[in-house]
């Protein structure tokens, strides 16, 4: 993975920004327009009521016309209010909304990238990184900059009006608003960077936070958390973690706290500067009251404006960073989504006549140590192959590479004599129909976990029937339409190991792919519907490659040609006959296996 940090301009962001939103959110481009121009209505409307009660008592105007006159002007202003909120609120939901389709895009991007990324961890911080700094969470991101830009960049016109407007009082004012403005603006920016560290460490501990919860309700460790009594670590290690997260929030706080106190104090400083001349001007005549009472009105806004815009223009500069990381792994991932029309046509349907390892090696990323070292070996059409040896040996990884779910760090892996770099990569998936020993089971009917929303055709019924899972789904009330696990339907059905097993082999031979991988395909078999599986090995993998992979070498007898694997190389082939003549080490272990099942329940004393 090539995933690098690239610190993009506010502009180059707003610019992505609205590039995203543009296909399905068009009218958040128009925030800025309107955000505007609202702003400085507002700001002229509100500092000119009080003006205009001014002018009206000095005026000694008629009271019924002057009040319908300021009743009319506090309506319309509090229409305008009105329709300011019920915009901002409907930009946040827009808002929200982009940031819901970009984790989509996050989510597509994950599961269309290469395999070999989703076991890497440093992959997976980088990604939950990305997601929570750019994306995921309320206060960073996709959820500010917009929003942040657009309000910065009212209040900064907002203030260069008012800046404008103040050269009726001293000449030097504009310079006064401006200049301390953006002194108020940039101490908050090198607030807010020195407490990136903070940001950093909190996105670490929320890593092993998530990590930690995920653990502790998914299902499949209830069992291991009650029965041992993990319940206490489990609860130290998720305390100690928000303890530390407390902690740092603390600082940050603090950090926060300073800030305001500054911004007020630059605040105070510069409302001083510029009410002590607009007194002089109004005690020496040379400003009317009404005058004075605009002016006066115009720099309380100003105040209230000098802390909304430095907080603002903060936000947006850490808003474009945090951005600038999101970045990172939404565009690599960009590269993997694809659209509907080419996902359609992703149904590869050639033919594997031979598949060919030349000299493959294999370490995992920031491993030195090879899992496979140098193998090379050929297989043909109509072969049924069975790849052995102890846990460890390597087995399930020359599948993943074979499968391209790894890509070789040494050597070349060939489909019909073509290298299987050269193919598209969700063709090449395409071609293999594998029995995983741990599968996923979808909250969907029996039959979409098999067909996966496919027409039903008798291929179906035979990919069921060949399975073995036929009699469990006739004595289902609902059938093939019975919906599988409790997470969307209460009266869904759990299936057991065994038939869990049976499903993933359905749902293989449904897709009549060329090449049929089962990975221990009996472990959670009982011994009769194991011994139905092997008799019937050859049937279900009729016109295919099939590779059948397996720690015990009893299960060898029933494939055309055993391939005995031994730390990560192929230390022998051949039938099972010619293996157990020929090769001690495998003679020994076949015989070290069948004594074991002799002495316990007798399942291969005939082998």
């Amino acid at each position: 993975m090539n995933l690098t940090h690239k610190k993009n301009s506010i502009f180059q962001n707003i610019h992505w920004y609205l590039t995203k939103a543009a296909p399905k959110f068009p009218k958040l481009k128009y925030g800025l327009l309107l955000t505007v121009t609202m702003s400085l209505i507002l700001l002229v409307a509100t500092s000119g009521v009080p003006t205009l009660i001014v002018w009206g008592l000095q005026e000694q105007l008629a009271f019924p016309q002057f009040a319908g006159f300021i009743l009319s002007i506090c309506v319309g202003l509090g229409c305008l209010v009105a329709g300011q909120a019920v915009y901002k609120t409907w930009m946040t939901w827009e808002n929200a909304n982009l940031r819901m389709q970009l984790s989509v895009d996050d989510g597509e991007g994950f599961l269309n990238s290469p395999f070999e990324e989703s076991i890497d961890t440093a992959v997976q911080k980088q990604r939950a990184r990305s997601s929570k700094l750019g994306y995921e969470d309320d206060d960073s991101g996709v959820a500010l900059l917009w929003p942040s830009f657009v309000d910065f960049s009212a209040t900064l016109i907002s203030v260069g009006a008012i800046a404008g407007l103040t050269l009726r009082i001293q000449w030097w004012s504009p310079i006064v608003i401006v200049t301390l403005t953006l002194l108020a603006g940039t101490l908050l920016v090198k607030f807010d960077r020195g407490q990136e560290k903070f940001r950093a460490s909190l996105a670490n501990i929320n890593f092993m936070q998530k990590y930690l919860y995920k653990e502790a309700f998914r299902l499949g460790a209830g069992k291991d958390i009650r029965l041992y009594h993990l319940r206490q670590q489990y609860h130290q290690k998720i305390a100690a973690l928000s303890q530390q997260m407390l902690a740092v929030q603390r600082q940050l706080d603090r950090e926060k706290i300073k800030a305001v106190w500054v911004v007020c104090l630059i605040d105070s400083v510069q409302l001083i500067l510029l009410y002590v001349p607009l007194v002089i001007q109004v005690s020496s005549h040379h400003l009317s009251l009404p005058a004075f009472t605009f002016f006066f009105t115009l720099l309380g806004t100003l105040s209230n404006l000098v802390r909304k815009g430095a907080t603002e223009f903060s936000q947006m500069i850490v808003a474009n960073e945090n951005l600038s990381v999101g970045r990172d792994y939404l565009d690599y991932a960009a590269q993997f989504i694809t659209s509907d029309s080419e996902q359609h046509q992703l149904q590869n349907k050639a033919q594997v006549e031979k598949i060919e390892f030349r000299n493959v090696s294999y370490h995992y990323p920031n491993h030195d140590q090879k899992i496979i070292d140098d193998v090379s070996f050929v297989i043909h059409k109509n072969t049924a192959v069975a790849l052995v040896g102890l846990n460890g040996a390597g087995k399930s990884t020359l599948v993943a590479l074979l499968m391209g779910l790894l890509k070789p760090t040494s050597g070349t892996i060939l489909i019909n004599d073509q290298p299987s770099e050269t193919f598209d990569y969700h063709d090449y998936l395409g071609l293999f129909a594998p029995v995983f020993q741990e599968s996923a089971t979808f909250a969907d009917t029996l039959e979409n976990n098999i067909t996966f929303g496919k027409t039903a055709t008798p291929a179906m019924e035979a990919a069921i029937r060949q399975s073995g899972l036929w009699k469990d789904v006739q004595d289902l009330t609902a059938g093939l339409q019975t919906n599988l696990t409790q997470y969307v339907d209460d009266q869904g059905m759990s299936l057991s190991g065994g038939q869990s097993q049976k499903l993933m082999l359905a749902r293989a031979l449904y897709q009549k792919r060329p090449v049929l991988i089962l990975d221990e395909p009996t472990a959670a078999l009982d011994a009769l519907a194991e011994s139905e599986l092997y008799q019937h090995y050859h049937d279900l993998s009729k016109g295919t490659i099939s590779i059948f992979i397996s720690h015990r070498l009893a299960s060898t007898q029933f494939a055309d040609i055993v391939f005995f694997v031994q730390n990560g190389r192929i230390a022998d082939a051949g039938t099972h006959q010619d293996l157990m003549k020929a090769n001690p080490a495998y003679a020994a272990l076949y015989h070290a296996q069948s004594q074991y099942y002799q002495e316990g329940d007798g399942a291969d004393a005939t082998e």
